[in-house]
């Protein structure tokens, strides 16, 4: 018989394997399909994209049109993504396998670490930096709600595995 627990549990592994896979597959694509992310990237940091009703003049001084930087950022991106991946996969096979013993929480230690990994590169890298500082709510390649969405499902999810799991009375 399935008690409250056990499904609690399980279903703190099944979400946490969700987004570890989300974020695997978004690093895998973007190493499959380099060019199509790539661009965006190229594009957002080069301010080059802005609509034509954003004076982007005043900010010049943050353009930046080196495309081995351009490199640089979109391989940082994609290795954030493929080990928030990896880390949250590990803290959910720690889960699936501890699910019965106190030891289910080093899998959720996992999973937070790889999600923090996951929401710095979503919200802080996207939103905040690349949504304020290269003013991506002004830009043709606006991905800035995707990342907001990313991010805010990705955190109400690691407040959930943390949840303290229902005990048996």
């Amino acid at each position: 018989m399935i008690n409250l627990t056990l499904s609690h549990r399980i279903s703190k592994v099944t979400l946490s394997t969700s987004i570890s896979i989300f974020c695997l597959l978004v690093g895998s694509d973007n190493l499959i399909n380099f060019n199509a992310n790539y661009q965006f990237v190229q594009h957002v940091l080069s301010m080059d994209a802005m609509e034509p009703w954003f004076d982007a003049s005043a900010f010049e001084y943050r353009v930046i049109t080196n495309p081995t930087f351009h490199l640089i950022s979109y391989y940082v991106i994609i290795f954030a993504e493929l080990l928030a991946g990896t880390l949250g996969l590990i803290g959910s096979v720690l889960m699936a396998k501890h699910i019965n013993n106190p030891r289910f929480s080093q899998g959720q230690a996992f999973f937070l670490l790889g999600g923090t990994v996951a929401i710095s590169l979503w919200y802080l890298g996207f939103a905040v930096i690349g949504g304020e500082w290269f003013s991506m709510w002004a830009n043709q390649w606006n991905g800035q709600m995707k990342a907001y969405t990313f991010a805010t499902f990705i955190l109400i999810s690691m407040i959930y595995v943390l949840v303290p799991t229902p005990e048996e009375k």
